[in-house]
């Protein structure tokens, strides 16, 4: 027996399948232009939904192809994109001039630019305000209203966030003068309540601002209100609607709040043309909702909500399972949609504390919307739809004709930055689950896109981690306000522990130095931070002893307990993760960020470790002979000395002495100086971990003396170590060395420095190379081994690389290391201010300093610093520099940029950004490093995915985080045993 709500239900379904219907069916038959194949984009894109293959690369080539400045370069990478890439096919729209035609090069260059540029002009009203106007005009006369945006993605700096400030306020301007001389259009002109804005544009807070930082949360927004408030008092006073773009999700909750908290301003509280957009593929959209429906009634005056599915979902799932965080978006379409219908009825049902704009190009949503807003009895003007420029024009005319309001979002802007947003419509419309697509390509039934997407629906799962397999612990995403509240919080803690007193530890007994090091805080170097215990050459022999007594039981620890052991180690750190995160912000000057890389890096190095040793421990029958077995197996070496740097002092320390433990070691425990109290806590959790007296002894102190002692000592098996290519060779020399009654020959795992060049090929994506690059040179102040300190800029891109390089760096924010803002902290200490100082003092005589930052003037600080036509056989292009020094070089062609590259005696990481094929395969063949990036910065390597280290003078071959690493600290051991008896042998052997 139905019931009057199922009878409701089935009613608003029939209502709402009635409505799409009609939609359909007022449609002309023939397909909007994009699917049309009698177009040339018509055919590129029946090509594209056909083949994956040919869709990444055509569209990989419409991405490149406005920054390709010469015919050649077009038919370059024509070659590369489609014929000489392995399982590519070239369509025959593009058989021209490639020796399959009859057009030149040349001709065949222009035609392709120009059946691009015209793809283009179907989603882009034009090139600037003038250009797009007559465009816009021509809409209005069919009744299609507009909310206008500039094209372009994140800005890179202040220079270009106040162009788009200025720009954003000559459209405005421009586009109220105009539309001074239009006629009134009841149907676009009014709503329910009364008169709207004839001007609506669109604004992203990402383009105004370039140094958004969610770690400066309210310092970010006061900003970024700073920057929204001319433009909303001109909105205002000019009667135009100013809409709050929704980009990434990354930016979700501050483009929000900062949205309330303008919107509640004496200013701007009483006007009702504000808005912003909610996407609803992402799982926490109706929660924003139902808090934005909130605001809007305390706020007591109405605002609009733009509802659309959501444009970045490829970009969210990837970042997010790169990250390991939470994946924000549902990954089933019909949930989006389901999600959709649910998030239109919260906002119709709000009418009129929220105006809804309903954003989508799929009928049967907007037959929901349309639907629902008549069953709860609100007018056809209470809300509008809005519609991408140059899509769904079929669908736009027969709303328009049924008395609906539509808004085209229209862009405008040049090419080469509207790419980003060209490709996204491209992919939208060529992908599988398109509706367009499955409309007019793929001719799915009426009855099936009109379908109830709630019905048989099983929710996806947000987890973006196998957790049966080794994964990388995410990093904090400190959009989130627990993370930044408790960061906070440890860094007060720390305060409490300043001035502490470092001890020795030695067999599991606390022991006081008799001599102590003060080290203090680099970015207040008046702040006590340590008194390190100096260990002396008596100290070291207990040490050695203590560890060599341990190691008769140690080695004998089954593996699996031991790898148990170096599990709990990662588990106890994420326990105290905070307090080690402060440690390090003020011992090392990491900023917030960076020191949390540092410990989630620990982390991965005790978990990898642990899991291949489990894998390493059980023997391996090798061989498969009758009456013969031959197992082959590992045994631990002995004592292990590790000999650690500053700059990744929990990292690089951790993972040195797990793999050190869990392979049955035992270690003499020597970190650096300057970062001895992050040491302390990794033996005090080493300690709670289980690990017994004596399997690791700590002494602290300089390693002038106790280092030197111990690299020579008979009893120390092996040698970890990662520090400067001094140091290093002197204890590869001094380990090479014999002493009477030594039993082994050491074992060296040696890691050095890098003078790490990132190449900027003629294609490039500037964007993407200057983000990248300004991490790689200036992230933790240049003070990895990995950071670029050389850029190979190629010519035709160089002066452009240069000026837009110069400004990004202007705009980064120097500060002290425990300071949310700070992009670029301090460096460790005096000594290495002046050091580096000296060296950019040398560079002034023979180069052109392009820019020099300011810096807080207490503390260790270098500001960042940028040379241009540097001499690749310089100093400052040839000597690591370890700060936040940058040479650019400029190079001829691909091949001078890697010849460059490698003309320096290191070879640790390296880089390229470019877009063509054949270039970045070349650069893989030639270049000498041992970590080679493309297309990303050349810092930050992963454990497991990026094992890391160098060739040449940069190390010795081996691979932290890697699946070979933990043969350095084992012997291979291979047991025959004949097992054949009187010419018997086992069966199973037989």
């Amino acid at each position: 027996m139905k019931t009057i709500q199922n009878e409701s239900n089935e009613l608003f379904e029939q209502n709402i399948k009635t409505l799409g219907e009609d939609i359909f069916n007022s449609i002309s038959k023939s397909s909007p232009s994009l699917f049309n194949k009698d177009w040339w984009y018509g055919r590129i894109m029946e090509w594209s939904m056909k083949n994956d293959k040919f869709k990444t690369q055509m569209f990989r080539f419409v991405d490149v192809l406005p920054y390709l400045q010469s015919s050649s370069e077009v038919s370059k990478h024509l070659k590369e994109y489609f014929i000489e890439e392995e399982g590519s096919e070239l369509p025959a729209v593009f058989n021209m001039g490639m020796g399959m035609g009859s057009l030149a090069p040349g001709l065949m260059s222009k035609a392709i630019k120009k059946n691009v540029q015209q793809m283009a002009k179907m989603f882009i009203t034009g090139e600037s305000p003038n250009e797009a106007l007559p465009v816009l005009v021509k809409s209005r006369k069919n009744n299609l209203g507009f909310t206008i945006d500039l094209l372009g993605e994140i800005t890179l700096s202040e220079t270009e966030a106040q162009d788009y400030h200025k720009r954003y306020t000559e459209l405005l301007e421009f586009f109220v003068k105009e539309s001074k001389k239009w006629k009134p259009n009841p149907l676009l002109d009014t709503d329910s309540l009364g008169e709207i804005p004839v001007t609506n544009i669109s604004v992203k807070l990402t383009s105004l601002y370039s140094q958004i930082n969610e770690k400066n949360w309210q310092g970010t927004i006061d900003i970024l209100k700073e920057r929204l408030r001319p433009i909303f008092l001109k909105a205002k006073q000019s009667n135009v609607f100013v809409n709050i773009d929704m980009e990434s999700y990354h930016h979700k909750d501050i483009t929000i709040e900062t949205f309330k908290q303008i919107l509640s301003e004496e200013e701007f509280v009483d006007y009702p043309h504000w808005g912003i957009v909610i996407q609803a593929y992402l799982r926490d959209s109706y929660k924003d909702l139902e808090k934005l429906t909130h605001f809007a009634k305390e706020r007591k005056t109405p605002f609009s909500i733009r509802l659309v599915k959501g444009a970045y979902w490829d970009y969210e799932v990837i970042l997010a399972k790169q990250k390991g965080w939470p994946i924000p978006v549902y990954t089933i379409k019909k949930e989006s949609d389901a999600n959709y219908e649910k998030c239109l009825k919260l906002l119709l049902d709000n009418y009129p504390h929220i105006k809804l704009a309903i954003g989508s190009h799929n009928i049967r949503s907007i037959s929901t919307g349309i639907a629902y807003a008549e069953k709860i009895g609100l007018p056809k003007n209470a809300f509008e739809i809005q519609m991408l420029y140059g899509m769904a024009d079929g669908f736009k005319k027969s709303l328009v004709e049924k008395g609906f309001r539509i808004r085209e979002y229209a862009t405008v802007g040049e090419l080469i930055p509207g790419m980003a947003y060209l490709v996204r419509r491209l992919l939208e419309n060529t992908s599988n689950e398109s509706f367009l697509r499955s409309k007019f390509a793929d001719n799915v039934s009426t009855d099936k896109l009109l379908s109830d997407p709630s019905l048989n629906l099983n929710p996806s799962s947000e987890k973006s981690i196998d957790e049966n397999h080794f994964y990388n612990e995410p990093l904090l995403d400190f959009t989130q306000q627990t993370h930044r509240d408790l960061t906070l919080e440890a860094l007060e803690r720390f305060k409490e522990k300043m001035g502490q007193e470092c001890p020795l530890v030695i067999g599991g007994q606390k022991k006081s130095a008799g001599q102590f090091i003060e080290h203090y805080n680099p970015s207040h170097n008046s702040q006590l931070v340590t008194k390190v215990g100096n260990a002396s050459v008596e100290d070291a022999e207990l040490a050695l002893q203590s560890a060599r007594e341990a190691w008769q039981t140690w080695k004998h620890v089954d593996a699996q307990k031991r790898a148990d052991i170096i599990d709990k180690v990662a588990e106890l750190m994420i326990k105290k993760r905070y307090d080690l995160i402060a440690t390090i912000v003020v011992e090392a000057g990491k900023p917030w960020s960076e020191a949390d890389g540092d410990v989630t890096e620990a982390i991965d190095f005790c978990r990898y470790y642990a899991r291949h040793m489990r894998e390493l421990v059980a023997p391996k029958r090798i061989g498969n002979i009758p009456g013969e077995v031959s197992l082959y197996t590992y045994k631990p070496k002995g004592v292990s000395l590790v000999i650690s740097p500053w700059n990744f002092p929990l990292a690089i320390l951790t993972g040195m002495v797990s793999a050190s433990l869990v392979t049955g070691n035992t270690v003499i425990m020597k970190p650096a100086e300057q970062t001895t109290a992050i040491a302390y806590e990794l033996m005090k959790i080493l300690e709670e971990a289980g690990v017994p007296p004596g399997a690791v002894n700590f002494l602290s102190g300089r390693g002038e003396e106790v280092g030197e002692y111990l690299t020579g000592h008979k009893d120390v098996d092996l040698i970890c170590f990662t520090g400067s290519k001094e140091v290093g060779l002197h204890i590869y020399s001094k380990a090479a060395q014999y002493d009477p009654g030594q039993r082994t020959v050491k074992k060296c795992i040696i890691e050095m420095g890098g003078k790490n060049a990132l190449i900027v090929d003629s294609d490039a994506d500037l964007d993407e190379a200057i983000s990248g690059l300004l991490y790689s040179a200036f992230g933790f102040s240049g003070q990895k081994c990995s950071a670029a300190s050389r850029a190979i800029v190629l010519e035709e891109n160089y002066d452009r690389f240069v000026e837009r390089f110069v400004e990004a760096t202007r705009s980064i924010n120097v500060s002290y290391a425990e300071n949310p803002v700070s992009y670029m902290g301090p460096v460790i200490d005096q000594q290495a201010c002046e050091k580096i100082h000296g060296m950019i003092d040398r560079a002034k005589e023979n180069s052109s300093m392009a820019f020099q930052g300011e810096a807080p003037s207490e503390g260790c600080f270098v500001p960042p610093t940028v040379f241009i036509n540097v001499d690749p056989q310089s100093e400052i292009a040839q000597q690591e520099v370890f700060g936040p020094v940058l040479a650019i070089i400029k190079a001829k062609n691909i091949e001078e940029a890697i010849q460059i590259a490698n003309g320096v005696e290191f070879g640790l990481t390296a880089g390229l950004y470019s877009r063509s094929p054949g270039n970045i395969a070349y650069f893989k063949e030639n270049i000498e490093a041992g970590n080679i990036y493309i297309n990303r910065s050349i810092t930050g390597a992963m454990v497991n995915r990026h094992p890391f280290g160098g060739v040449k003078m940069s190390g010795i071959g081996s691979k932290t985080g890697g699946p070979d690493y933990l043969l350095n600290f084992v012997d291979p051991i291979c047991f025959t045993e004949n097992t054949m008896r009187r010419g018997f042998a086992p069966s199973e052997e037989a």
